[in-house]
């Protein structure tokens, strides 16, 4: 058996567990003698921007010289991109050897999820890696997720909330909220993003019950600089972080509420002690990579794995701030449970676009298809539409259609981001 046979069995699991989780995954975990307790663990959910707060934390780790494993979903290429060490995926070869042992214990307990099974992988190889800290990104929700087998993180941390995955999370703020809570536990601190008043409300009440020190981080606590096709630079007003001028790498203005958040809880968790310390994380978050969020892949086209209503309306309020001699296109497509609606609205009514190209996932059950898309478009939007069912030839007629002095944008699902790197060899 090779690492393409390994990917094929993991892609046949069921998404989702009869048993319920975590109490599932406790089982499968002391299967494999519990490697999740053997190492520290910083706990990351939320709606939109966990993924950049693990980078902007394991960026951080990584450069004080600590061992840092960071698992993450989904994976954009190549499915160990979930699972990396300081920063790069595990080889193939140790992907296939926790595979083997995870596809043992699975088995003798009646099969796991899709999930669940890449987690347990995940925990094998950082133990067997010795690393110093794991970042772990929650999958879905936070209460019944597999992460939250976790039993004491060293901080606990809560990103933005918006209305995403109704279906399985309910459908107000606060039920949302309430979900992604049940990552904190007892006395362990918690770092949350402090933009959403009725989500604050639900953390501040689960941190009271269960004696957990709470650390909110206020949306106002900063002023933007300046912002250039490197990133923006932002500067704090008050607290650790006053009056430094923190670059990140990104474009959009909630990169600096997230990068807020990943130094908090790292303040928090007792690693920026000092102003040295300090200044060597800023730094270190100037340098974070990851890959598909505003990433500019070549002149004048960016990609963005913006794919919920709120994570779309912040892309467009972006695309809207920056400057273009010439035209903006997009390339979208989306999946089925997002709120279609909201999102074409958003495109159409908050930007600037020229031209729009629609398109479509293949062989995903979940994909909505490209001229489903179109009409949507349609009902708000005045102008021009490709409608290209192919991703391939999507993609080359955006790079038909742009000029020199004109942006592209692809945005509104991260497997059409995955898809897009593959065919530029991104």
């Amino acid at each position: 058996m090779n690492y393409q046979d390994a990917v094929h069995y993991i892609d046949q699991i069921p998404k989702y567990a009869d048993s319920p989780v975590p109490a599932h995954t406790f089982a499968l975990m002391e299967k494999l003698g519990n490697p999740q307790d053997t190492f520290p663990v910083i706990h990351v959910a939320g709606t939109n921007g966990k993924g950049s707060v693990c980078a902007y934390i394991t960026s951080v780790l990584t450069e004080r010289g600590y061992k840092t494993g960071t698992f993450t979903s989904p994976h954009l290429v190549r499915m160990n991109e979930r699972i990396q060490i300081n920063r790069q995926p595990v080889s193939d070869q140790v992907f296939l050897n926790a595979f083997l042992r995870v596809r043992e214990a699975s088995e003798s307990l009646g099969g796991t999820n899709y999930f669940e099974f890449l987690f347990a992988m995940a925990m094998l190889i950082y133990q067997d890696a010795h690393v110093d800290y794991a970042v772990l990104e929650v999958g879905l929700g936070g209460r019944k997720d597999a992460t939250n087998v976790i039993k004491k993180p060293v901080v606990s941390v809560i990103t933005s909330i918006s209305l995403d995955h109704t279906e399985v999370l309910g459908n107000t703020i606060a039920a949302i909220a309430s979900e992604k809570a049940g990552i904190i536990k007892k006395g362990c601190p918690v770092v949350y993003d402090g933009g959403q008043p009725e989500a604050i409300a639900v953390f501040e009440r689960e941190s009271v019950r269960l004696g957990a020190p709470s650390f909110g981080v206020a949306h106002e606590g900063y002023q933007i600089v300046s912002r250039d096709s490197r990133g923006l630079v932002f500067r704090p007003s008050g607290g650790f972080l006053a009056g430094r001028d923190i670059q990140v790498p990104f474009i959009a203005d909630y990169q600096a509420d997230n990068a807020m958040v990943a130094l908090t809880a790292l303040r928090v968790a007792g690693l920026l002690d000092t102003d040295a310390q300090i200044d060597a994380a800023v730094q270190a978050v100037g340098d974070t990579r990851w890959p598909g969020r505003m990433q500019q892949i070549r002149p004048g086209v960016y990609l963005d794995g913006a794919h919920n209503s709120d994570g779309i309306l912040n892309f467009a309020m972006t695309v809207s701030s920056m400057p273009c001699e010439g035209e903006k296109y997009l390339l979208f497509t989306a999946v089925k449970e997002k709120d279609l609606d909201r999102m074409t609205e958003f495109l159409a009514l908050q930007t600037d676009f020229s031209g729009i190209i629609v398109t479509e996932l293949d062989h995903n059950s979940r994909a909505v298809p490209a001229a489903v898309l179109a009409e949507k478009f349609r009902r708000v939007y005045g102008g021009q539409i490709w409608v290209c069912p192919d991703v391939g030839e999507a993609w080359k007629q955006g790079l038909r259609i742009k000029g020199d002095k004109d942006l592209l944008f692809i945005a509104g699902s991260l497997y059409l981001v995955g898809k897009i790197m593959e065919e530029c060899e991104c």
